[in-house]
């Protein structure tokens, strides 16, 4: 699967894997990488963007699309999902972790995330996986399979940090989603920071940006 690659900047010891939403590709959050390099932080991080696969997606009349997964409404996501699609996602995004455990990166130094779809998928593969990794950022999504997410996770019984931000004008993925991820998050005891973005719309603020590189800095230190 194709995908933007950021290099290390010095020798490489942890990898944040990100997840672009639907329509999107991996270049158009390649940004993250530039600024955080502009800030001279993370050299020791490569930066990963997946680019999803193009399929049909019924919400936009079938048109053929980047997309993690079909998408029929956004109104009631929990009711209409396309579980199938949802974890053959996860199950490529866990090869980009495999991948990297394969070179020598550690689990517990590689962080997964995404924004939109991509959040979902970065949110339900840090749910089920069955290795510790740093942690997950999870940007205006939400956990997909609500009545099956429980039952998932208690398999696996591994909790990592979570990073969940979410703005409260979002007219594309409710802002109420994101609070029903953070209460999932909660029932579940995993360890997570919740960030709500007052007058944000369905994108990333500065201040998210600035956030989420705390988040890093603390999951994945210069060691």
């Amino acid at each position: 699967m194709s995908a933007v690659r950021i290099p290390a900047l010095k020798e490489h010891t942890a990898t944040f894997i990100f997840l672009h939403g639907l329509g999107d590709s991996g270049s158009g959050w390649r940004f993250l990488a530039d600024e955080y390099r502009k800030l001279k932080v993370l050299d020791h991080v490569a930066f990963i963007f997946p680019n999803a696969p193009t399929q049909k997606v019924t919400l936009n009349f079938g048109l053929q699309m980047p997309s993690w997964f079909d998408i029929v409404s956004l109104d009631k996501v929990e009711t209409q999902e396309d579980t199938h699609g949802m974890l053959e996602s996860a199950g490529r995004l866990r090869k980009f972790i495999d991948d990297e455990i394969a070179k020598g990166i550690k689990p517990e130094r590689i962080v997964i995330g995404g924004f939109s779809q991509g959040c979902t998928i970065s949110l339900l593969t840090g749910l089920t996986t069955d290795v510790k990794l740093g942690g997950v950022v999870g940007l205006s999504g939400f956990i997909p399979m609500r009545s099956q997410i429980s039952k998932l996770h208690e398999k696996k019984g591994i909790k990592m940090p979570f990073f969940v931000g979410h703005g409260t004008s979002d007219p594309v993925v409710k802002y109420e989603y994101g609070v029903f991820t953070k209460q999932i998050l909660e029932s579940l005891n995993i360890p997570h920071e919740f960030h709500e973005y007052k007058g944000l719309t369905h994108s990333a603020s500065p201040q998210e940006i600035n956030d989420v590189l705390q988040f890093l800095n603390k999951q994945l230190p210069d060691n």
